[in-house]
């Protein structure tokens, strides 16, 4: 093998990680416009996608993907959820749900590496296993940002973690799922 063919590898590898990357801010960006209907609040997507990044890119390309997500905002591109009207950039990473964004990339690399610490069980086992404790992650971050605004203790409870729970749990399940359906298509 040359210098050039090296080379050649070097960058055809290097774009195809800067497009992973660039195609997981623009589908966060997309879960955050998505509002679903939900009882008791509406919810985004976007859990579903931090945790869906998480088992298929593992840890280092999915918390990328989410540290990408978040510089993004914090320039002022309207990547957030309510963005536009709502002010993007610092003020909105700031803001009270800047914990849970935070939280995004921890979710997505804990999921990651979860999911692959956990390689030669069931993907359905690996795959819940890894979405509950990112999802863990993603809440403790939340919450303890939360708590800076509203408060800490039942009132926290109310405002940052039992509106969510059910809408969460959907969205988990539904990345196990499409993760467990993918692993055991490919195992045929």
């Amino acid at each position: 093998m040359n210098l050039e063919t090296t080379q050649s590898q070097s960058v055809a590898r290097l774009t195809r990680e800067i497009s992973i990357i660039l195609v997981g801010t623009i589908l966060l960006t997309i879960s955050a416009k998505i509002v679903v209907p939900f009882y008791p609040v509406p919810m985004s997507t976007q859990t579903l996608v931090v945790l869906g990044l998480g088992l298929f890119l593992g840890p280092v390309r999915s918390s990328l993907v989410v540290v990408a997500y978040l510089f993004e905002g914090l320039l002022g591109l309207p990547v957030f959820a309510g963005t536009p009207p709502a002010p993007a950039g610092l003020a909105y990473i700031a803001g009270p749900t800047g914990g849970y964004l935070v939280g995004f990339a921890l979710a997505a690399a804990a999921a990651g590496w979860i999911v692959q610490a956990l390689e030669g069980l069931r993907p359905s086992f690996r795959a819940s296993v890894a979405v509950f404790l990112g999802s863990i992650l993603m809440y403790c971050a939340g919450l303890l940002w939360l708590g800076g605004f509203v408060g800490y203790g039942e009132k926290l409870l109310n405002a940052g973690l039992y509106p969510f729970l059910l809408g969460d749990l959907t969205k988990a399940t539904i990345a196990v799922v499409l993760y467990t359906a993918y692993h055991n298509r490919r195992a045929v």
